[in-house]
């Protein structure tokens, strides 16, 4: 039964941080479009072969974390602070939320052994498995690498 339990915890769990995620995404502008239009100082304070990039999503070596924050938005995790050869890095972690179905069957139905319900009784819902997708590196508050997934 605490099996049943904890994916019933898992599932609640997952569920909220996936609508929190949504909640609070809307409140970010979703276009690098939106973006630089809410932001358009540091859109013009940038090198024209950036801007040029911004727009188009991309970032290259060499952008500042204001320049990825116009091109891909908001990381989805904390970033991650280290030092690496005496300089100081920073990692940002971009994620895809994907929803999976999950089934708990439950023996006696959601009432024990003398319940009312069925002796077979299946509770369904779905939770949301974070996957990286991205990530971006900076040494000393510059981009040094960046991977994105294939979409």
């Amino acid at each position: 039964m605490s099996y049943i339990m904890n994916v019933r915890k898992l599932s609640a769990t997952l569920g909220l941080c996936a609508v929190a995620s949504v909640l609070l995404g809307s409140c970010v502008a979703p276009t690098p479009a939106d973006r630089i239009a809410e932001n358009p100082v540091i859109f013009n304070s940038l090198p024209a072969n950036q801007q040029v990039l911004v727009q188009r999503g991309q970032i290259c070596n060499g952008m500042t974390p204001d320049a990825v924050l116009l091109a891909w938005g908001a990381p989805d995790t904390a970033p991650i602070i280290g030092e690496k050869n005496n300089h100081k890095t920073e990692r940002w972690v971009y994620r895809r939320y994907e929803p999976v179905t999950v089934v708990a069957d439950m023996p006696y139905g959601p009432y024990g052994l003398h319940g009312c319900c069925d002796p077979f009784y299946s509770n369904t819902g779905t939770a949301f498995i974070p996957q990286d997708v991205a990530f971006v590196e900076f040494t000393d508050g510059k981009v040094s690498s960046w991977a994105r997934a294939a979409q």
